[in-house]
C-alpha cells in the first residue's frame, strides 16, 4: 500500500511542476507584433510604428508613464540622445500609457507633461495591451524600451531606467543577430 502511496505522490509533485512549467511559459508568449497598428500621437495625427523601424536607423521604442519617476528621471537622457541622434542614426519613439491602469493615458495630460519636460521626440498614446501588440512582446512594467537594429530587427529590450550611457553602449555595441535583455535592478514598476 505504502508504495502505491509513494508513486502517486511522485505523480502529483510531477503534474504540479508540469502545472508551473505551463504557468510560466504562459506568462511569456511572444505576442503577434503588428507594426502596422495605428496609434494616436500627441500631434493628432495617427502613426504605426512601422513608420519609423527598419527605416535604416536604430529605433528605440520606450514605453513608459507619466507617473513614474523611474520613467521621469530617464526623460532627459532618452531627449539628448534623440537629439544627438535622430539626424543621423538612432531616434527614439515613446509608447505613453497610464500607470495605475496600464490604459491609454489622457492625451492632454500628456501633452502638458510633454512640453513641461521638453520632450521632443514621437509620443503615442497606449494601453499595456496595445504596446504588447506592436511590439510583439508582453509589456507589464515601465519602463521597458526596446531596440530595433537599422534592418528593423529587434534585438536589445531593457526593463527599467535607462541612461545616455546605456544607450550610447547598446547602439554602439550593434549586436544584431540575437535578442539580448538588460534589466537595471529596482528601477521599474511592473503590473
Amino acid at each position: 500500500m505504502k508504495t502505491i502511496e509513494i508513486k502517486l505522490l511522485r505523480i502529483v509533485r510531477a503534474l504540479r511542476l508540469l502545472i508551473l512549467l505551463m504557468l510560466l511559459m504562459l506568462s511569456e508568449i511572444s505576442y503577434a507584433k503588428d507594426h502596422n497598428l495605428l496609434l494616436e500621437g500627441l500631434d493628432g495625427k495617427h502613426h504605426a510604428l512601422s513608420e519609423y523601424v527598419g527605416k535604416g536607423k536604430w529605433a528605440v521604442v520606450n514605453v513608459w508613464a507619466t507617473a513614474c519617476p523611474h520613467c521621469r528621471r530617464e526623460l532627459f537622457d532618452l531627449a539628448s540622445f534623440y537629439d544627438k541622434h535622430h539626424e543621423k542614426d538612432a531616434i527614439v519613439i515613446g509608447l505613453t500609457l497610464d500607470l495605475e491602469t496600464f490604459e491609454i493615458p489622457d492625451k492632454k495630460h500628456v501633452s502638458i507633461f510633454a512640453a513641461t519636460y521638453l520632450v521632443d521626440y514621437p509620443l503615442l498614446l497606449v494601453s499595456g495591451q496595445l504596446a504588447s501588440k506592436v511590439i510583439g512582446r508582453a509589456v507589464n512594467t515601465v519602463p521597458a524600451t526596446f531596440f530595433y537594429n537599422p534592418e528593423g530587427r529587434l534585438v536589445y529590450e531593457f526593463n527599467g531606467e535607462l541612461t545616455m550611457q546605456i544607450l550610447e553602449d547598446i547602439i554602439n555595441n550593434k549586436k544584431t543577430n540575437t535578442l539580448h535583455k538588460g534589466t537595471k535592478k529596482h528601477n521599474s514598476f511592473s503590473l
